[in-house]
């Protein structure tokens, strides 16, 4: 039994309804409760919903105890019907509300205790505080104080919204104020937001260093120089796991994401070279092609060259990927993974797959792979070969789809930059890397000119009252 509150996920959670009498399909449920004996069954929800009454990976928030916390615990199952696919995003917001037990338990407060008349001796001041805290002595980031305090926003929001939870605060969790954000859209007009904010909302302000090498898309990415990219080939080679060697050839020659080329399905790479009809190939991504993509981003496509797909098919029909589908539960079918691990297993679970409806007599494990392995194996071994030629080297996978970028940007530009041009590689380079907002491949088309223009500042900043200094 555990000394503070948990989370224990069930591979599979089935959402069901109580019944009075057996029946195909019913489970019994016979035990004590205080003394007395309670003697029932339980049987899914309308069989022709089932799928979306059934979730795998759900995670559940322990009491010391080990009982669950009930309305914790509701929350999550009514988030998870809400979006019956997106029963990933539940593990953040499950280590939010495990946070606040735990601080609950530990200050004697009780999670529904609104009496006080005081607001800041209410539970929800009081996390604040705590938070606040923990955040200026560095314990947590910023970033996680704010989304801790969110979680509790939002589950006590939802409990003062479903009457069957039977909660009303005596006194009001917080003080609500309405107000008025400008914005410009992305046609360039302005544009007036209305929010909500509360009075124990923690904010971040967004602080951009000057110095910034890095390029803003979907998190801060550092395009990889020519000479590192020499570096790092050589170190894969050198290292010889054709799995992760692939894998980074993927993603430094189409820019895809890491969940992106973890979930590649071996079959689109079965066909000969010699029977594709054009270069480069379109590879359709995105939901409903077992293929995943950041946000869900739907009708995309993965423009993959000859050279690329050349090797991948040869790993594809070899041996030794043909052992390891054989040890998988797919085997040979071609919506099967193009990269498993040498047991059989995924990589990355797909969102398709992790959704998919299972029998109740299939294992399912308690966590999805999301590409530890990779991130390991980038971690203990090839990072520590690069350090071997450039020291203090470190990467992260998605600095490959960067490293694209700029490869593509340099390769087009190289001839001049027109505005034709100019416009040109913008909107395909837009279309290649699928983002939604032109200011982010900006960042690409731009990026070169920006980086000429910081080393020259570096070398030029207050040189002259340097100078006067060392003289003085």
């Amino acid at each position: 039994m555990s000394q503070f509150p948990s989370i224990y996920t069930l591979p599979i959670f089935r959402n069901t309804q109580v019944a009075v009498e057996p029946g195909p399909g019913r489970i019994p449920v016979d035990h004590q409760v205080r003394g007395t004996r309670v003697k029932y069954w339980r049987e899914l929800r309308a069989s022709k919903t089932i799928k979306w009454e059934t979730f795998p990976h759900f995670p559940l928030i322990l009491n010391a105890d080990g009982s669950p916390w009930a309305p914790a615990c509701m929350w999550l199952l009514d988030r998870a019907r809400a979006k019956p696919n997106k029963v990933s995003s539940l593990n953040p917001v499950a280590q939010g509300l495990r946070a606040y037990k735990k601080f609950l338990d530990e200050y004697e407060l009780e999670w529904d205790d609104f009496s006080s008349v005081d607001k800041y001796l209410r539970p929800t001041y009081v996390y604040k505080t705590h938070l606040d805290t923990l955040r200026d002595s560095g314990e947590i980031k910023p970033s996680t104080a704010r989304g801790r305090m969110q979680t509790v926003v939002s589950f006590y929001r939802f409990l003062s919204q479903n009457e069957r939870m039977g909660f009303s605060a005596q006194n009001a969790p917080w003080v609500e104020t309405t107000i008025g954000i400008e914005f410009r859209d992305t046609t360039g007009f302005k544009r007036v937001k209305e929010v909500t904010t509360v009075d124990v909302s923690i904010r971040v302000p967004k602080r951009d260093y000057a110095w910034d090498r890095r390029i803003n898309d979907g998190g801060k990415l550092l395009p990889m120089s020519r000479h590192e990219q020499i570096v790092l080939v050589k170190a894969l080679k050198k290292l010889g796991n054709r799995e992760y060697e692939l894998m980074h050839y993927v993603a430094l020659l189409t820019g895809a994401r890491i969940q992106t080329v973890l979930t590649l399905r071996w079959g689109a790479f079965s066909t000969p070279p010699s029977e594709v009809n054009q270069w480069p190939i379109k590879l359709q991504c995105g939901p409903g092609t077992g293929i995943d993509t950041k946000g869900d981003v739907a009708d995309v496509y993965l423009s993959v060259q000859r050279d690329l797909y050349e090797w991948l098919h040869t790993y594809a029909i070899s041996e030794r990927a043909r052992s390891r589908r054989t040890k998988s539960h797919l085997k040979h079918d071609p919506i099967n993974y193009l990269f498993l691990s040498n047991r059989g297993g995924s990589y990355y679970e797909s969102k398709d797959d992790r959704n998919a409806l299972r029998e109740s007599d299939k294992p399912l494990k308690r966590s999805s792979s999301t590409g530890q392995d990779l991130r390991s194996f980038m971690t203990d071994y090839v990072i520590p070969e690069i350090c071997k030629t450039i020291s203090e080297f470190h990467y992260r996978f998605h600095d490959l789809r960067a490293t694209f970028g700029m490869n593509w940007v340099d390769a087009v530009m190289k001839d001049g930059d027109t505005r034709q041009r100019y416009l040109w590689a913008r909107d395909q380079l837009r279309k290649l890397m699928w983002h939604k907002r032109p200011i982010t491949t900006d960042g690409y088309i731009d990026y070169r000119q920006h980086l000429q223009q910081l080393e020259k500042a570096e070398a030029d900043w207050n040189r002259d009252l340097l100078e006067l200094i060392r003289s003085a």
